[in-house]
């Protein structure tokens, strides 16, 4: 077992002259413990440390504390800073609470050499087991807390979860460091609170090495997970084009490595759908006959198949203009919807298309116009050619179309019925 040391942290945060330490500091015994810890540390290897209190306003001692907080700092040397929060309400207080220190701590990390440390130790590791416990995590949920991840410009690391709460008061009092109890550790209504007072004790008085043998499965689990994320990489750039899910290559992959592939695809998006609405996914979308074109919601997003391909599409995506836009020369026209913008230009350019009128007008959604591309046989109403260019049916009712005179002579970023040698300008769709 290591030894709670600051020779311990310098080698754990790999501390150099450039390092950049900030400090989540909150008043209490963890995080005073490892000011103190830090502090020590500078003795033996020079580094840039910093701390930052953040308000939340949720307990009336909130002041006092952050005055601890820059009276110890001050006693150390310490540069310190303070951040106000304003929550207001008590649903998902702890969540709420939480992402609003996070957000307030970014602006502390703005480059790689600025680590921001918090310090989680390893009971509240245990306590985040049970929680994932509690609502059913998979392997990365019941990994516990990560002692290192990116964050802002930097990183975050918690040097401490090797060790107990036990341990950093043993530490406290051999070293006299000072420290508030927070008083909303006594309410039970916070899980993390309920678990601390009435399942831990209980466990660690049965088994009492618990907490060290379940981190060791958390190890475990974290190494699964990070196999699993190696093949899911490599898996998604294989069933990935142009951030579309490619179903055929999607197919080639095992079920549950499909399911991961899935999960992966849906995460960049910040969606964590649920085993229901995957089975849903699966059953009704990937699964529904060869010519459907089945949709299905998820939070904000839709999930649509064309042509052997998932799309993730925000309202933006499928909004249909309805407005007519008179084009009388100008260079460039910007369009309703988030449709883009149309530059007109002088010379040819690259997926520009050729054009011979210097006036019209711009429209959207009239599938029912004939239209003759340039080098075509003959005619064809609009929605013909989009299924022959495999054009996915929301963006059809969404990609300009120039008439001069009332004919269809360009839909943008297709075709034009003017070829190159007829043109006087080009028109480029910028999407």
């Amino acid at each position: 077992m290591p030894e709670l040391s600051s020779a311990y942290l310098i080698e754990t945060l790999e501390l150099q002259n450039h390092s950049h330490i900030v400090l989540a500091l909150s008043g209490g015994l963890d995080s005073m413990v490892l000011l103190d810890l830090l502090c020590n540390a500078q003795q033996m290897q020079p580094f840039t440390l910093e701390a930052v209190y953040i308000h939340h306003g949720i307990s009336d001692n909130a002041s006092a504390w952050g005055e601890l907080c820059a009276a110890q700092c001050a006693m150390r040397k310490v540069r310190f800073s303070m951040r106000h929060l304003q929550l207001s309400g008590r649903d998902n207080l702890e969540q709420r609470a939480r992402e609003g220190r996070y957000q307030a701590l970014n602006e502390f990390v703005h480059t790689e050499k600025h680590t921001l440390v918090t310090a989680h130790h390893g009971d509240d590791q245990l306590e985040s087991l049970f929680l994932a416990l509690k609502r059913g995590a998979g392997a990365a949920g019941l990994s516990g807390i990560a002692s290192s991840r990116p964050f802002a410009q930097g990183k975050l690391m918690r040097p401490l979860l090797a060790f107990s709460r036990s341990e950093l008061e043993h530490y406290a009092l051999q070293q006299q460091v000072s420290y508030v109890e927070d008083e909303s550790n006594q309410d039970t209504r916070f899980e993390r609170n309920f678990i601390r007072q009435h399942i831990t004790p209980v466990i660690r008085q049965r088994w009492p090495h618990f907490s060290r043998t379940a981190a060791r499965s958390m190890l475990h689990l974290t190494q699964l997970q990070q196999l699993a994320e190696h093949y899911t990489e490599r898996a998604f750039e294989q069933c990935v084009s142009d951030n579309h899910l490619v179903l055929s290559a999607l197919a080639k992959e095992l079920p549950l490595q499909q399911d991961l592939v899935i999960r992966h695809w849906l995460a960049h998006a910040g969606l964590n759908p649920s085993l229901e609405w995957l089975d849903t996914l699966k059953c009704q979308v990937i699964g529904a006959r060869p010519d459907a074109t089945p949709t299905l919601q998820l939070a904000e997003y839709q999930v649509r198949r064309f042509d052997g391909k998932l799309y993730l599409l925000t309202h933006k995506d499928t909004l249909v203009p309805s407005q007519e836009i008179h084009w009388r020369g100008q260079n460039t026209v910007l369009l309703p919807e988030h449709c883009g913008s149309l530059q007109f230009l002088t010379q040819q350019a690259s997926s520009a298309l050729p054009i011979a009128a210097s006036s019209g007008q711009i429209i959207f959604g009239q599938l029912s116009l004939r239209f003759k591309p340039a080098g075509a046989l003959m005619s064809k109403p609009l929605k013909q050619w989009f299924k022959l260019w495999q054009v996915p049916p929301w963006q059809r009712l969404r990609t300009p179309l120039l008439l001069v005179d009332g004919e269809l002579v360009a839909v943008a970023g297709y075709a034009s019925c003017i070829t190159a040698e007829q043109a006087t300008q080009w028109i480029s769709w910028q999407s």
